[in-house]
């Protein structure tokens, strides 16, 4: 059975699943190098064929993402004359009316309507690229739900799978049941009750980037005063709330909908701290997500979770949520904005084209992208390097010779093996450095990340320091940086760079040598030299752009930042410092 998965939305990505398995997966963006990029995701689709040896002839089924009509990024403000429409309707319709889940049935009928043009224009496309299976459509929140239940590595059942997003075919969040390989939806939450669609809002107000840069508000949060930001949670929960007539539902108290509420902050929040309203937003956040899942644990009896959706990018969240005594085990899957969801559609296609779901294996690790040669980077290193003032060598453990150089201080950029797929760098593109100093923060943020001050780091931990620098609940694992934890006093000595700088919180990738064998063994190196079980991970790129994915790539990143060196497969490429 082999599947595609297409999603031509925020973000746009292309995945392979190939007899149970999920064997490619690449977002458009690391290919055309056009951060968050929307639309038809025809390089990755290439790509990933490339990836697997495969020719469009070969599919048995594709899948697509949502029923309506995908936006990217640039069509996040709508056409004036649709916010004044919509201004209109949420003046004049009652509360009561807005608020209703039966809402999400027209929506989703008037979208399908209006979508007939996409239809068309993905007929033409797949034809034009040689494919000429079946094409199916799948509703945005089902492919939520189905990508963690079906690669759920816990394997519970039942198991209560949870959505939670900006918005997606209507819906903004969804409670469904899945057990013996099937999934069934009990709740849905109309759009217009859209709690990430407030946190958005706020991130806007606060002259950020909206479905973006939600992360900095999140970041921010634990600098406030607790007595201010006490001061605008009284406001906040004017806004939200979880409905006291139906438990599996929270809804919108405020009157506004999406472009509506950044004149409601605007006259709410006029003369408030930055840092106060970060605090505040992400209070709301929790404490609405979380009373909504523990009504939806009584009402359901599960207490064991799977979470996908945009919503559960927020780590702050995701840990109390790990920490709920209601909840006994917890799936996360990684990197659940909008890009898992081509995941789903290529394994709903499988299914629908009569593939077994416990057939489905469970999640493994997620290099799914692009490798390259020496030889290839030798080329590229011979095309792009030409001006002195840079060391070239080769290493036959390069692993050991890297974690030399962090040992000594450097900042190096790595890129091995296969691509990782996601938002989050896992070892094969990371910008790594020793985490003992935090003068190595001022370094990355100044001249290689170019990132806002109060931003963290995140840590590598190998899994056997798991206990000793972690407080995370026994038996989670932890392997794609999806969670945020209290950390113990070893870590505050060991790895203090890639901690939270105020509450010494850290969103960890626990490494080990299954999910990550190189990157594990070059950890091990450095643990091995300095005694220390962990280091600084970041991703592999400049601020705003995506991150590297090819020879290329790394070069232009190592050239255009001050990075101390970098490492390509076995190729070794340091600055050469004056006076050094």
């Amino acid at each position: 059975m082999l599947a595609l998965g297409i999603h031509d939305g925020h973000t746009a990505t292309a995945a392979v699943f190939e007899n149970g398995k999920i064997v490619a997966c690449i977002s458009e963006e690391r290919l055309n190098r056009q951060k968050e990029w929307a639309g038809f995701p025809e390089l990755a689709i290439s790509k990933c064929l490339e990836i697997t040896k495969t020719q469009p002839e070969d599919f048995d089924a594709i899948g697509i993402c949502s029923l309506m009509p995908q936006i990217g990024h640039k069509g996040y403000n709508k056409p004036l004359w649709l916010k004044r429409v919509c201004g209109c309707l949420v003046r004049v319709l009652p509360e009561g009316l807005l608020q209703k889940e039966s809402n999400v049935r027209m929506v989703q009928a008037i979208g399908q309507r209006i979508s007939q043009a996409r239809r068309h224009f993905h007929t033409y496309a797949l034809a034009r690229l040689g494919f000429a299976c079946p094409v199916h459509y799948y509703e945005h929140h089902q492919l939520h739900a189905s990508t963690a239940y079906y690669t759920n590595w816990y394997r519970p059942d039942p198991c209560l799978v949870i959505t939670l997003d900006g918005s997606g075919d209507g819906v903004c969040a969804s409670v469904t049941i899945g057990e013996k390989g099937r999934l069934r939806r009990i709740a849905s939450v109309f759009n217009y009750n859209s709690i990430c669609e407030f946190y958005t809002r706020i991130t806007q107000y606060l002259g950020m980037k909206p479905m973006s840069h939600e992360y900095k508000i999140m970041g921010m949060a634990p600098y406030a005063d607790e007595k201010h930001r006490a001061e605008l949670m009284d406001i906040f929960h004017t806004f939200y709330t979880v409905s006291d007539r139906n438990p599996l539902q929270f809804i919108n108290t405020s009157r506004r909908w999406k472009w509506q509420l950044l004149a409601l902050l605007a006259d709410e929040l006029a003369q408030k701290r930055f840092d106060n309203i970060c605090s505040a937003t992400q209070g709301l956040f929790e404490e609405v997500v979380l009373q909504w899942l523990k009504n939806v644990i009584l009402q359901t009896g599960i207490h064991d979770l799977a979470l996908s959706g945009g919503g559960f990018m927020n780590v702050k969240l995701n840990g109390r949520i790990l920490n709920l005594p209601e909840v006994n085990s917890l799936f996360i899957f990684p990197s659940c904005g909008d890009e898992p969801n081509p995941i789903g559609a290529a394994i709903m296609a499988a299914i629908s084209s009569g593939f077994e779901c416990k057939s489905i294996e469970p999640l493994g690790a997620v290099y799914w992208g692009p490798m390259y040669t020496n030889e290839q980077i030798k080329l590229a290193i011979e095309r792009s390097l030409v001006r002195n003032g840079f060391a070239v060598s080769y290493h036959d453990d390069i692993d050991r010779h890297v974690a030399g150089c962090l040992a000594e201080g450097k900042i190096v950029g790595r890129m091995t093996g296969r691509m990782e797929w996601g938002a989050r760098a896992l070892g094969n593109r990371s910008i790594v450095a020793d985490a003992r100093s935090q003068e190595v923060i001022h370094r990355i943020n100044k001249a290689i990340k170019m990132r806002d001050f109060w931003m963290p780091f995140a840590p590598a931990v190998l899994s056997e320091y798991r206990q000793a620098y972690l407080c995370l609940k026994d038996g989670f694992r932890c392997p794609f940086m999806t969670m945020a934890c209290d950390t113990k006093q070893r870590a505050h000595n060991d790895i203090p760079a890639a901690l939270h700088p105020f509450d010494h919180s850290a969103r960890p990738q626990v490494v080990d040598p299954v999910f990550h064998p190189s990157f594990y063994r070059m950890i091990k190196a450095f643990e091995e030299k300095t005694g220390v079980g962990g280091v600084l991970n970041t991703s592999f790129n400049i601020h705003g752009e995506p991150i590297v994915c090819s020879p290329d790539d790394a070069i232009h990143t190592f050239l255009d930042s001050d990075l101390d060196a970098v490492q390509m497969e076995n190729f070794f490429v340091e600055r050469i410092r004056k006076g050094v």
